[in-house]
């Protein structure tokens, strides 16, 4: 079977840029702004990051009572979560990581199309990308979204609207994401799927990712079969 790699689909959490120590930071200083006793450690935020991505891990603490029935302050609590975020990559804005950049070099010089799907807040992705490319972002990048929703039904989600526009089939499309939402919903979708989610309790992220020979490499090995189409069951 004549296979291609045309489209890489890249987070940006943990993908591109080291935001951990962002996300955790404003994750706390909104819990104190909310008159919240709790305060997470590293294992706690991957451990939420792990159900709702980075970007929404703030999820998991409000998934409870009493806070789960108070919507405007639920609500409140994400809006100040993503304000701190966007604030702290303003003052700190977080390292681009070398290997990704190696990878968006190597598919790009392929002829592979590069773009970003995330659901990072438009804003906090707009700082992240032209704090570290300026001009060349729309140039390098064939799609830019931020506050994208992954939870929608498959076959009408970013990754399809995205491919659609690009004319590209989702075997030929390759997400790298550390969200497991983002993850599910590329699956979902018939794209192919590479996570480098940290695992555990270490502080520092592993050096190795995984480079475009490997993504060929996986795409075309007979132990690794291709994404199954969505089975429906008949009403």
């Amino acid at each position: 079977m004549n296979m291609s790699i045309d489209v890489i689909f890249l987070g940006l959490d943990g993908v591109l840029f080291d935001t951990e120590a962002l996300h955790l930071a404003a994750c706390n200083a909104a819990f104190a702004n909310a008159g919240l006793s709790l305060r997470w450690t590293l294992p706690a935020l991957r451990a939420a990051a792990a159900t709702h991505g980075y970007a929404r891990a703030i999820g998991s603490a409000v998934a409870l009572p009493p806070l789960s029935r108070e919507k405007q302050r639920v609500a409140e609590l994400f809006e100040d979560k993503h304000r701190q975020f966007h604030q702290a990559i303003l003052a700190r804005p977080p390292q681009a990581q070398a290997a990704a950049l190696a990878l968006i070099e190597d598919a790009a010089a392929a002829g592979c199309k590069i773009c970003i799907l995330t659901d990072l807040p438009a804003p906090a992705t707009s700082a992240l990308l032209e704090r570290h490319f300026g001009a060349d972002v729309t140039s390098l990048f064939s799609v830019v979204a931020g506050g994208a929703s992954f939870d929608g039904p498959a076959g009408t989600g970013p990754y399809a609207h995205a491919l659609h526009a690009m004319g590209v089939q989702p075997q030929d499309a390759i997400v790298i994401d550390t969200a497991v939402p983002a993850l599910r919903a590329a699956a979902d979708a018939g794209l192919w799927t590479v996570s480098v989610a940290p695992y555990g309790t270490d502080v520092v992220r592993p050096r190795q990712f995984i480079t475009f020979d490997a993504l060929h490499e996986l795409q075309t090995s007979p132990f690794v079969p291709a994404p199954k189409p969505q089975l429906h069951r008949a009403a």
